[in-house]
């Protein structure tokens, strides 16, 4: 009897006790912006050797669904194996050693059917100006009005030791292009983990038809992979380091745009159970926010497949050249997407370390990288009514199954969100964050 007594005083004294309430945070989305996020901020990069491999079929109806449902955006073509295909004027096509006619024919379908434009990459490496001309001709005839820019050459500072030399080199290939595409535009310096080039690159090749300043970005080789590491990249490091030096070559030299046209976390393909996985959205949804704060006017995340190693990190999942499903990147990506067009907000957040936000337009994003949920309490910059609350969440950082509001992207990209419908109240909104999640709050 005593036991007994003692147990139903324990149940008592427990059912009395409180649930552990989830930390409050405060989000304060700023009214003022310095930029815009467009609607192909979020884009891809693919090895050019892809096109020859016919990976853009717009008969492929998965893929070309995945590519709908994250667009319309910005594919660039280019990759190390930019410099290692070669053009052939009289290929049959279907050949990745090789680029034909008929090869950008079916690239310049894809792009019709999908809505996404193109940044074309041309071989510096192993070309000749003539040759590159001769392709650039023929894309720019077949994408028309979906070819946003010509990248000659993939990372340059890889393979040409000095400025003065690249200087010389992208002139005499440049000037072969503009020769037979006279209104042609270009992407540049495109470095590798380096901006040296780009001030350079600006002042001097802006009258050459240079509208991209662009530069390539990971965090680190793959044998360094982590996701602490990962996830902290975003403060300080090789990333915000090379977005403020882009930003200002872009504010001297008033070229049109500056963009980091290759990135992804880690380079040589990334790492399992780090480079796929929910931590890798989180990840991709701060790195986005951190180029926009800078006034950059994208992200193309490096994926598909290629035959150096495997490409872990890839937004899109393939086997050969079909989608078998989604990874980390593209729900971050995704998410990011939701959130639509419009300017840019920063946000400053108290009451937890590990939280992040930032606005776009008068929507709003809280990035929970916590172990223990938070209860956010959002100011907006303007005031709504309604808005719908889409989470983006796992069990763990290091979990595949990934959700936005509730639904996982099918291969198909099958993709059915419940968001959760919540007032606001003047400028105010309130959400639960989970553990190690993100949520987008779209007013309205």
């Amino acid at each position: 009897m005593r036991l007994a007594a003692a147990a139903a005083a324990l149940l008592i004294l427990f059912a009395g006790t409180p649930a552990h309430a989830a930390p409050d945070v405060k989000v304060q989305v700023e009214a003022a912006s310095t930029s815009q996020v467009g609607r192909d901020f979020a884009g891809f990069s693919y090895e050019k050797d892809r096109v020859g491999a016919r990976m853009f079929n717009a008969r492929n109806a998965d893929l070309v669904r995945l590519f709908r449902l994250l667009g319309p955006s910005l594919l660039r073509i280019g990759g190390n194996l930019v410099d290692m295909t070669t053009w052939n004027p009289r290929g049959a096509g279907g050949r990745a050693e090789e680029v034909a006619p008929s090869d950008i024919r079916e690239l310049a379908l894809f792009a019709r059917v999908t809505g996404w434009k193109v940044v074309y990459g041309i071989n510096l490496k192993t070309n000749t100006p003539e040759n590159a001309a001769a392709e650039a001709e023929v894309a720019a005839k077949e994408l028309g009005r979906d070819l946003v820019a010509f990248e000659i050459g993939n990372e340059p500072n890889v393979y040409v030791k000095t400025w003065p030399e690249y200087e010389a080199l992208f002139g005499k290939f440049a000037d072969a292009i503009k020769a037979k595409v006279p209104d042609a535009e270009f992407d540049g310096p495109g470095e590798a983990n380096k901006t040296a080039w780009a001030m350079d690159f600006g002042r001097t090749q802006k009258a050459r038809g240079a509208t991209i300043l662009s530069t390539h970005q990971y965090i680190a080789r793959n044998d360094k992979a982590s996701i602490p590491d990962m996830l902290a990249s975003n403060k300080s490091g090789r990333l915000p380091t090379a977005s403020a030096a882009m930003q200002k070559a872009w504010q001297d030299n008033g070229i049109r745009q500056w963009r980091v046209t290759e990135a992804n976390n880690y380079y040589h393909g990334g790492a399992a159970g780090v480079s796929d996985v929910q931590a890798a959205a989180l990840w991709a949804l701060d790195y986005m926010s951190g180029v926009a704060a800078r006034q950059g006017s994208g992200i193309n995340f490096h994926g598909g497949t290629s035959v150096q190693f495997p490409l872990h990190y890839s937004p899109i999942k393939y086997d050969g050249l079909n989608p078998v499903g989604v990874q980390g990147v593209y729900y971050g990506e995704l998410l990011w997407k939701l959130a639509g067009p419009g300017a840019y907000h920063a946000a400053s957040v108290t009451g937890a370390d590990e939280v992040t936000a930032w606005g776009i337009g008068n929507n709003a994003f809280v990035n929970n990288k916590n172990t223990t949920a938070v209860t956010a309490t959002i100011t907006l910059p303007h005031k709504a009514r309604h808005a719908k609350v889409y989470v983006l969440t796992a069990q763990k950082l290091d979990s595949t199954e990934i959700t936005i509001a509730g639904s996982k992207v099918g291969k198909d990209a099958k993709f059915t969100p419940r968001p959760e419908n919540i007032r606001v109240a003047g400028t105010k909104a309130t959400v639960d964050v989970p553990a190690n999640s993100a949520v987008l709050v779209v007013t309205r």
